[in-house]
């Protein structure tokens, strides 16, 4: 089995979850699987033709009638109307920008940040991930996990800021806005979430560590 990989909006609600539900998501990614239904795909797509492929916010709107599961696409089209508003406040060209993944400090998985968008906010070429997850947010974790981005992310085409923009309230988390401490917590989540893994994989009776697909990169 391969090392698992985290999606950035994933990590999210595992770092901002309390202890069982938290344990009940890591045992979940440590059993073998074919992948799970992506239930903000939809979403997404929607927002990359809206960003990129000229699609009107109405007409995007339109289209969730499409969507088949009922709470998707209600959800899509909550997020889409929150988003159109956050743009109407945040003018300018969005640009894609280059996701980038990385292991943790013990390998046991792989954590990987994709941009939905790249937008100048506040004089700052910021990639910007959407979250549309009805969970809680701690600012204090959302800037230590970007912390985690932002020392990993390569200098070349590099971005100035990187951020989380919740489409629950329209609130936006910018790595730049983090303090040492914060950006030191970043570290510390990986490698207590690297002690879990362990402590289910020894639960689980799986081996202590996974195969990797690929060489661990270094840390910059």
């Amino acid at each position: 089995m391969s090392v698992p990989k985290l999606g950035f909006s994933a990590y999210l609600k595992i770092i901002n979850s309390n202890p069982r539900p938290q344990r009940s998501i890591v045992r979940q990614r440590c059993r073998p699987s074919s992948g799970g239904y992506d239930f903000h795909k939809s979403f997404r797509h929607r927002v990359q033709q809206v960003s990129f492929d000229g699609l009107s916010i109405t007409d995007a709107l339109a289209s969730t009638q499409q969507i088949g599961r009922e709470p998707e696409r209600n959800s899509a089209r909550r997020a889409l109307e929150q988003f159109s508003l956050w743009k109407d406040d945040h003018p300018g060209d969005l640009a894609s920008c280059p996701s980038i993944s990385f292991v943790s400090p013990a390998a046991l998985f792989k954590l990987e940040f994709v941009p939905d968008f790249l937008l100048e906010i506040g004089g700052r070429r910021t990639a910007v991930h959407l979250w549309n997850t009805q969970h809680d947010l701690s600012r204090h974790l959302v800037l230590a996990a970007l912390s985690s981005v932002a020392a990993r992310y390569p200098t070349e085409n590099r971005p100035d800021d990187f951020a989380v923009l919740s489409l629950r309230d329209r609130t936006i988390y910018r790595w730049s806005e983090a303090d040492r401490e914060t950006r030191a917590l970043g570290e510390r989540l990986l490698e207590l979430l690297d002690i879990q893994f362990a402590s289910v994989r020894t639960e689980l009776g799986l081996p202590a560590s996974p195969a990797l697909d690929e060489p661990r990169a270094p840390r910059p």
